[in-house]
């Protein structure tokens, strides 16, 4: 898996670095078999004005069709920040994951009817 991490408007620091792929790893875990590339982008919306602005911007490829999941999370602690885009990235992931399933599998009577109606 291919990740990318930028940070906008301030330096990315080896602690963010860390958090960061800390949280990639166990979505990676969870994931590994469907997973392409993650990108990663944090910002702070306001910069030295402080406030709930700080950021964490996610973008996933998964699947054969290399489907895009996109999960944010914002709070004044960009650690907690990213913690939350990282759960909401994964609850996105597993819907997107079961919804394609869902459409690829076909009914267990719709295949018994064809056969029958054939």
């Amino acid at each position: 898996m291919r990740i990318d991490i930028q940070a906008r408007q301030f330096a990315l620091t080896d602690a963010l670095r860390h958090a960061v792929e800390a949280e990639a790893r166990q979505y990676e875990a969870d994931f590994a078999d469907r997973l392409h590339s993650l990108n990663v982008r944090l910002f702070d919306v306001n910069g030295l004005k402080g406030g709930i602005d700080k950021g964490c911007l996610l973008f996933a490829r998964i699947g054969r069709g290399q489907a895009t999941v996109v999960a944010s999370g914002i709070d004044s602690d960009l650690y907690r920040a990213i913690n939350a885009a990282f759960t909401r990235l994964s609850r996105g992931t597993r819907q997107s994951l079961d919804r394609n399933r869902r459409l690829r599998r076909p009914k267990r009577g719709a295949a018994a009817a064809a056969v029958l109606n054939a």
